[in-house]
């Protein structure tokens, strides 16, 4: 019996050893799990952390930086002012305007000057303040970065009447105008009950051939935008017209922008390149064939009110790709009247035709309803940070957009 209960005793010894060491097993493996799936799971916290703190410091550096340009006036304040621009002369970098009390208003010269090309890509005769030179200004040396100055909604025309060879029309298909305007938020949604204004502008041929001069004419249209955003501007203009331009200034909610359509399908860009600084019309032409003078006949300017008369020319007041490949008209109170756009007349020989009535509007690419397309420094990566703030410029609404992003 001793034997026995010692046998049993034995085996009972030997079954607790079996449990507990598949206890401590058990437990080993489940610690083990434990601890791989922390390995795995605490980088992925750490990295959505820092990359959350990354984020949020791209984003302060942005709102400085945007603040700076926005309600900065710079240094000196009236750095972008006059015919000719230093931009060694910029020693700090803000584009607001001087004696306003309102915030993120901007000087429409110091935005000009932001302008890098024309849109046939040559140079802003204004002057160009680089983009890199900016960024240094800044502090934004570890830094890229883009701003746009954009139209608070956009304006599309299409010509349903549009010539067979839009640069040689023929005289029926110059004077008959049938546009259908669409008006849409940037986000693509319609805008009814817009209100549309249009001016068309043209040039009429008079007098003999020996004797002949161009006059400009100005038709006025209102129209309002149906429950899609259109609407249709349909004239029939008389005379023997060489150059027809409409100038569209739409309005909603006392919000404007402003386009323009060329009859012709797009401006003469051999003709003349049309700017403005302060009360200074600047307008130079590029290397061109003929090398004709472009005789300068009227000038006007678009408005908040109205299409109102600016200037009328003489014999000495012309341009050329040559000798006077520049001219400078001083217009007093010009910058008082906010110019939304100017449009002139020339008498001017275009390639392949004889001498004629030529417009021209400018600038670029404010006439398109845009002030800056892109300003831009660095090459645009991903992780960035966007921000969109509404000013004014020359009493127009416009949205600028600010893209940073880190690229050291």
């Amino acid at each position: 019996m001793c034997i026995k209960v010692h046998y049993t005793s034995r085996e009972k010894g030997d079954g607790s050893l079996a449990g507990s060491l598949y206890d401590h097993t058990l437990a080993i493996v489940l610690i083990g799990a434990i601890f791989m799936a922390a390995i795995a799971v605490l980088p992925k916290f750490s990295y959505v952390s820092v990359l959350s703190v990354d984020q949020q410091q791209l984003r302060n550096v942005a709102l400085s930086a945007l603040d700076t340009m926005l309600l900065d006036v710079g240094y000196p304040y009236n750095w972008a002012q006059g015919v000719s621009f230093n931009v060694y002369s910029v020693q700090r970098f803000g584009l607001a305007s001087v004696g306003t009390s309102t915030m993120h208003v901007l000087d429409p010269d110091k935005v000009a000057r932001l302008v890098k090309t024309d849109e046939w890509g040559r140079p802003n005769p204004l002057g160009y303040l680089p983009a890199e030179k900016a960024r240094i200004l800044l502090g934004l040396q570890d830094y890229g970065f883009n701003l746009t100055i954009m139209a608070p909604f956009k304006v599309v025309t299409k010509d349903l009447a549009r010539p067979a060879d839009p640069l040689n029309p023929t005289d029926q298909e110059m004077r008959n105008i049938d546009y259908e305007v669409t008006v849409a938020f940037n986000d693509g949604r319609p805008v009814p009950n817009a209100q549309i204004y249009a001016f068309i502008v043209y040039t009429e041929k008079v007098g003999s051939t020996s004797d002949e001069q161009y006059v400009t004419g100005i038709i006025k249209e209102q129209k309002v935008t149906d429950a899609v955003g259109k609407c249709k501007i349909t004239k029939q203009v008389t005379g023997q017209i060489s150059d027809i331009v409409t100038l569209l200034k739409v309005t909603v909610a006392n919000v404007s922008t402003v386009t323009s359509v060329y009859r012709r399908g797009g401006p003469r860009n051999e003709i003349a390149e049309i700017n403005v600084v302060g009360d200074n019309i600047i307008m130079t032409t590029p290397p061109a064939t003929p090398r004709d003078d472009r005789w300068i006949l009227t000038g006007h300017a678009l408005t908040e009110e109205d299409l109102i008369s600016l200037f009328t020319g003489t014999q000495i007041d012309d341009i050329n790709w040559g000798s006077s490949d520049r001219w400078v008209g001083n217009v007093p109170g010009l910058a008082h009247l906010n110019p939304l756009m100017l449009i002139f007349s020339f008498r001017a020989v275009e390639k392949n035709s004889g001498r004629q009535g030529v417009l021209v509007v400018g600038p670029y690419p404010g006439y398109l309803g845009s002030r800056l397309l892109s300003y831009s420094c660095g090459n645009p990566r991903a992780e960035s940070v966007t921000l969109q703030r509404s000013v004014i410029i020359s009493g127009m609404t416009y949205a600028v957009e600010f893209t940073l992003w880190k690229e050291r």
